[in-house]
């Protein structure tokens, strides 16, 4: 069995990849049309849950009112968070919707998904007033790893891992109990490989990622693919202790 802890659809059928093998995964909705597309698209296909918060790319657009009875209907919040590098919505705002967001999942114990760029750092500073389970998506920054460790977040390992120096360091000094996969979708696997990633090649770039952080852990990849899914298994029943 495959899994893909965090991707976006995109518009991009990828229904015959996971029934031909089997997947599992958590998709993301960052608005109520991708919700809305997602439960109509998925609803004949096993294996696949929704997670939906608004992304800070979108904190701008999306209210919270027209989000919260979606995220009402989910088990994962996400992806939500704080980005100074890929984004210019106003920082203030992004800070007021993270943190009502991860007030919002504390409230109701569901675990969160994370996207940070450029502010890892200051991130930290909000995750640490709000317990709970944390997965932090393709994380790539060299720093603050250890802290990050030290909160008992997860984290899924983007398709860069073997070329990208940070995304290797969270594959090292990460254990793979708290290490999962990801794709982030065909969009992200096409800007990753600078070139167009069809269906058909999906699962070749999840099990490039199993290779690859094989190799960096000096395990066997049977052990490593083993491993992460037993750890996506484990987030798919986190729940916050009473």
């Amino acid at each position: 069995m495959l899994h893909d802890a965090h991707f976006h659809l995109c518009g991009d059928d990828l229904r015959n990849e996971w029934n031909k093998h089997h997947m599992q995964g958590i998709v993301n909705a960052d608005c109520p049309s991708e919700y809305a597309y997602l439960k109509q698209t998925l609803r004949h296909t096993k294996g696949v849950r929704i997670s939906a918060g608004i992304h800070p790319w979108k904190a701008n657009q999306v209210s919270w009112e027209e989000m919260i009875p979606i995220m009402e209907e989910v088990s994962f919040i996400g992806e939500i968070g704080l980005d100074n590098v890929w984004c210019d919505v106003d920082m203030q705002q992004q800070k007021e919707v993270f943190e009502r967001s991860l007030d919002y999942a504390a409230s109701v114990q569901m675990p969160v998904i994370l996207h940070l760029k450029g502010m890892e750092q200051e991130a930290l500073s909000y995750i640490r007033r709000y317990k709970n389970t944390y997965l932090v998506h393709w994380y790539s920054c060299l720093d603050y790893i250890q802290d990050y460790r030290e909160l008992g977040c997860y984290f899924t390992i983007g398709p860069s891992v073997g070329r990208d120096e940070a995304v290797n360091q969270v594959a090292l000094q990460i254990p793979l109990d708290h290490l999962m996969l990801e794709s982030d979708g065909l969009d992200a696997l096409s800007w990753c490989e600078n070139r167009s990633v069809s269906a058909e090649e999906y699962t070749v770039f999840l099990n490039r990622s199993i290779t690859q952080i094989a190799r960096i852990k000096h395990c066997e990849e049977t052990h490593v693919k083993d491993t992460l899914n037993h750890t996506f298994q484990q987030f798919l029943l986190a729940r916050m202790d009473p």
